[in-house]
This record gives C-alpha cells, sequence and structure tokens, in this order.
C-alpha cells in the first residue's frame, strides 16, 4: 500500500496555475512551503461511490471549509486510472486535518508540516509513509 501513496500526484488549481506533485517532488515556494492538508470526501471508508455520491460530498465538504474559513483551493488526486476531486487546505493543524477528515470516513490524509510531509492514517494519525523535510 505504501507504493501506491509515494506514486499518488496532486494537481492543485492555485492562483490560475496548475502545480503537479507527489511526496517527493513537493513544491518548495508558497503556499506550499507551510502546513497544508490534502482532503476529499470521495469514496468513504474506501468504498467506492458513484460520482454523483461522491460529487455531493465533496460539495457538502466545500460548504464546511468556508464556514471554518480556511484557505483552500480544488485539488485532483490521481494515480494511473483512479482519480479522487480533493481540496487543498491551507493554515489548517494536523489536528484538525484529522478531525475533518474523519468526519468525512476517510482513511488517509496527505499532510505537509513544518518538519515532515506524509500521508497518515485518520483512525491512528500515525505515518503510513512519511519523508523529513531539508531545512
Amino acid at each position: 500500500m505504501k507504493d501506491i501513496y509515494d506514486n499518488t500526484h496532486f494537481r492543485i488549481s492555485h492562483n490560475a496555475e496548475e502545480i503537479d506533485f507527489t511526496i517527493d517532488t513537493l513544491p518548495a515556494y508558497a503556499p506550499f512551503n507551510a502546513p497544508f492538508a490534502i482532503l476529499t470526501a470521495w469514496n468513504p471508508n474506501n468504498q467506492p461511490l458513484s460520482l454523483e455520491e461522491n460529487t455531493a460530498r465533496n460539495e457538502q465538504l466545500f460548504e464546511k471549509l468556508l464556514e471554518y474559513g480556511y484557505p483552500f483551493d480544488e485539488a485532483l488526486g490521481y494515480l494511473d486510472e483512479h482519480s479522487e476531486e480533493s481540496y487543498c487546505i491551507y493554515e489548517i493543524s494536523f489536528e484538525d486535518a484529522i478531525e475533518l477528515a474523519k468526519v468525512e470516513e476517510q482513511y488517509a490524509i496527505f499532510y505537509r508540516s513544518a518538519t515532515h510531509v506524509g500521508y497518515y492514517e485518520c483512525k491512528t494519525g500515525v505515518a503510513i509513509t512519511e519523508r523529513v523535510l531539508e531545512k
């Protein structure tokens, strides 16, 4: 399973620019050089839902993010033929990102802290795969 996470790409639409990266090609410029999370409401508990159900769930997550006031951009997580619409959420703590992902019934999130970047299991907060960031 670690290989899936290590090879997943994210495409972020930020300031009319498309930024594409993996855990190993993380941009080193703002806003990606500060803590952020990528999460989705798609496929809760890794159970595939229809496009309509996933879209509705992500629209609800969009509304929550507006309500909470976090700055965010639309994102797409993808690997091979599989993709999930997501959000790149800036200025969110690890704890808040994990709690939000638990509400959305997600297995894992992508999170970049001041010192590490990785995928973390929502149930435990434990790293599935993680890298130490160079200073």
